[in-house]
């Protein structure tokens, strides 16, 4: 019988979304947050984003749906709440860790994740196995959903690019280098040009 031993955290590099302060944040070596500003760009693997269930309070639990099913797998709690974990890279803003996981169950987040994933999935570039570089700016205002309040970043594909080897699961793919998102326009931007993201 294989040793089974409970996973308690500790966990990679992150990132994550503070609603209430309408920041990004992410881990460092030290353990402290530090924030950062992903207008200037990032790379969303989105085409391999993982829906599941979450649950924050007393510590990280995430229970993945198996092929994004989520009758495939019984809610655990009436805390564990639907969400995503996808994995974001950027050697400009995350030089430590350039690949950073996204997991959240925050509504907002949801609908981010949703709008961007429906947008990128009717691309031709999505189709042939490319990743977008986004920016994403900051929210304006909270919006009223349910009884509670949230935000939902903006966001602007401006380039499509080659599956960097970092993010490419044990099977590296040649990486063109990331466009800097922030001088790129999305009707002018093609995988020729050379930015680092």
């Amino acid at each position: 019988m294989p040793l089974n031993f409970v996973n308690e955290g500790g966990g990679g590099a992150f990132v994550r979304f503070s609603v209430e302060d309408n920041e990004w944040l992410r881990s460092s070596e030290g353990g402290d947050l530090k924030e950062f500003d992903p207008s200037s760009g990032v790379v969303v693997d989105v085409a391999n984003v993982q829906l599941g269930w979450l649950k924050l309070s007393g510590g990280r639990d995430w229970v993945e749906w198996p092929s994004n099913d989520p009758t495939k797998a019984p809610r655990p709690s009436d805390q564990h709440k639907q969400g995503f974990l996808v994995k974001m890279f950027s050697s400009k803003l995350f030089g430590d860790e350039p690949v950073r996981e996204l997991c959240t169950s925050q509504t907002g987040m949801n609908i981010f994740i949703k709008k961007l994933y429906e947008e990128c999935e009717a691309s031709p570039d999505f189709k042939a196995g490319k990743v977008p570089a986004i920016a994403i700016t900051k929210a304006k205002e909270k919006m009223k959903i349910g009884a509670g309040s949230t935000r939902v970043p903006p966001y602007e594909i401006k380039a499509w690019m080659d599956r960097p080897s970092e993010l490419a699961g044990g099977s590296p793919v040649a990486a063109a280098p990331a466009p800097d998102v922030s001088t790129s326009s999305a009707s002018g931007a093609d995988d020729d040009v050379s930015f680092e993201i």
